[in-house]
């Protein structure tokens, strides 16, 4: 089980999120390996819940998607059209993640699945996300 979260961020556009602080980590099955990537490291079916809001830079569509192992989650994304750049929006999903196999106790041939949240097209700013994975 692992909580991330961040605040004040600001997300250039076609870019992870990056998520500063680590709530809770239990076990090695879901752990923070960078700022911006999750690693998912045992066989098993994985909730994802992403929440949070932002202010973007434009007035054009803001979109957030779950990326796993570099491949956008068509499932698993929010997107909203602002009435300004001053209109400032949440956005959210859950989706689910299944992983193979796993990635410790000695495994050395497999590779860890990795996820992402990305921002869309839309530079944002004052933004805050959440990330849930259990």
């Amino acid at each position: 089980m692992l909580q991330v979260y961040s605040t004040n961020l600001t997300v250039e556009a076609n870019t992870a999120f990056p998520f500063n602080n680590v709530v809770v980590e239990k076990g090695c099955g879901a752990v923070l390996s960078a700022p911006a990537t999750v690693q998912l490291n045992r066989r098993g079916i994985y909730m994802v819940k992403v929440d949070g809001f932002a202010t973007p830079d434009a007035a054009t569509e803001v979109a957030v998607q779950l990326m796993v192992n570099g491949v956008a989650q068509p499932q698993a994304i929010s997107s909203f059209v602002p009435a300004s750049i001053t209109d400032t929006r949440t956005f959210g999903f859950t989706t689910f993640v299944r992983v193979l196999e796993n990635n410790c106790n000695c495994n050395c041939l497999t590779s860890p699945t990795t996820i992402q949240v990305m921002n869309g097209t839309t530079a944002l700013s004052d933004a805050h996300i959440n990330m849930v994975i259990t």
